[in-house]
């Protein structure tokens, strides 16, 4: 069994306190073990600085330029780039450019990240 989908197909959500477009791929496709999702940056935009109790995240920049804050460290990742963090890291994205993001958060677990106040 599969599930399939195209970007294009997806509609934006508004998600009240987060600026970055949210296409959710998963509330479409419906998988079980993974949570995921393509954010549109405009330039300067960022998400909301936060950590995960237990789902780990796998970042891909599919265009653009992010600078991105793990723990205490800062660095840029570009089109092309992946990213891992762990679940208990705080982390935050920044679009340089106009910016396309697509993330794996696994397992799937609703209501998982905690925010920084």
């Amino acid at each position: 069994m599969y599930s399939r989908t195209t970007v294009d197909e997806l509609d934006e959500r508004d998600i009240e306190g987060i600026e970055p477009g949210l296409k959710a791929v998963g509330y479409e496709l419906r998988p079980e073990e993974m949570r995921p999702s393509v954010w549109s940056f405009d330039e300067g935009e960022s998400n909301n600085r936060h950590r995960h109790d237990a789902q780990e995240e796998l970042y891909f920049v599919v265009d653009g330029r992010f600078e991105m804050d793990v723990g205490d460290e800062t660095f840029e990742v570009g089109a092309g780039e992946f990213v891992v963090v762990d679940p208990d890291a705080w982390r935050q994205l920044t679009a340089l450019t106009e910016s396309t993001l697509f993330v794996v958060g696994a397992p799937n677990v609703e209501g998982d990240a905690v925010t920084e106040e």
